[in-house]
């Protein structure tokens, strides 16, 4: 069963697996249960911005998924999941001590490990964007032909729209770097945009240098490669020159979920025809609101928002 809020003119959707996590709060036997997964997060950072959003997956038909299709549909998201049965909403438990974040999954098996081909047509007609990561082709041999159809396919299914791929590197859901790059390298060459953060590059290519990433990655004159430097600049590198902009100075509570903010408001820029540095600074800005808090997901900016980051003459807008 489809759950779908029957809208099809969207900006951005977002593919894959969101899980109920479960976070201390305030004492050993108290928990509060929140939804957490790269995907969803896009979606909503995505929505947060005024745009049109998107996230397809699966759950569990439970108490735990019902949860986190109400709290994604709630902040503005077109939710479009397939429920299942028989396998259950994935569980993450996750605390924060001393300034480092702990996690614990428990997705071997769960209802989003069926992902797989079919879910092409959940994406809709011709959204402006379709975006994903490097956790869904980890999850099972479904998933990942799944992922291929979205990018490496995506010729042959017209007016598609433009795609973008976060690495998303997840060691655990790997034998080892060399697996992971296998499948997650073709992926990313045949996105429009990519991005890749600076620990995830050094993993998985030995190297976080612009030009060897930019030989790496890039296959066309038109792709885009955000390289996010951790609490520095963030770089836009195509395969002519690169841009920089500096990070937002604050608090840092937790790191969870700040990369699916950038790109979040990376992509929101993309859409609005914001110009490079205006683009990598709402980036910023959404990673800002997310690290600053115990939170996956930052609060919705102020309506005068856009105001700041109005793009300039010489700014490009995308084309569906």
């Amino acid at each position: 069963m489809i759950l779908s809020h029957a809208r099809d003119d969207v900006d951005v959707v977002a593919v894959g697996e969101t899980m109920a996590t479960f976070v201390p709060d305030g004492t050993p036997d108290r928990y509060r249960v929140v939804p957490a997964g790269a995907e969803s997060n896009v979606a909503i950072g995505v929505a947060h911005l005024g745009l049109r959003a998107r996230w397809v997956s699966r759950l569990g038909a439970d108490d735990l998924g019902r949860l986190v299709c109400d709290t994604v549909s709630s902040h503005g998201v077109d939710v479009r999941v397939e429920w299942d049965e028989h396998l259950p909403t994935g569980i993450m438990t996750k605390s924060v001590e001393d300034g480092r974040t702990r996690v614990q999954y428990y997705r071997s098996g769960s209802a989003a490990s069926r992902l797989d081909e079919r879910h092409h047509a959940f994406v809709g007609d011709r959204p402006r964007w379709t975006h994903l990561t490097g956790i869904t082709p980890a999850l099972s041999s479904g998933a990942r032909r799944l992922a291929s159809r979205l990018l490496l396919d995506r010729d042959k299914d017209q007016g598609q729209g433009r795609t973008s791929f976060d690495f998303n590197y997840r060691p655990a859901l790997w034998s080892g770097p060399s697996e992971a790059v296998d499948v997650l390298a073709p992926l990313a060459r045949a996105a429009d945009l990519v991005f890749v953060g600076d620990d995830e590059a050094a993993a998985l290519f030995g190297t976080c240098d612009e030009d060897a990433l930019r030989a790496e990655l890039l296959t066309r004159s038109d792709q885009e490669l955000i390289l996010k430097r951790g609490g520095g600049m963030a770089s836009l590198i195509t395969t002519e020159a690169s841009w920089s902009e500096p990070a937002k100075r604050v608090e840092v509570v937790d790191l969870t979920g700040a990369g699916d903010a950038f790109a979040a408001g990376y992509l929101a820029g993309r859409c609005k025809g914001w110009n490079v540095a205006q683009r990598l600074q709402s980036g910023h800005f959404l990673a800002s609101q997310v690290i600053s808090r115990l939170s996956d997901v930052g609060p919705i900016p102020d309506p005068d928002f856009d105001d700041g980051h109005q793009s300039d003459l010489s700014a490009k807008g995308d084309t569906k």
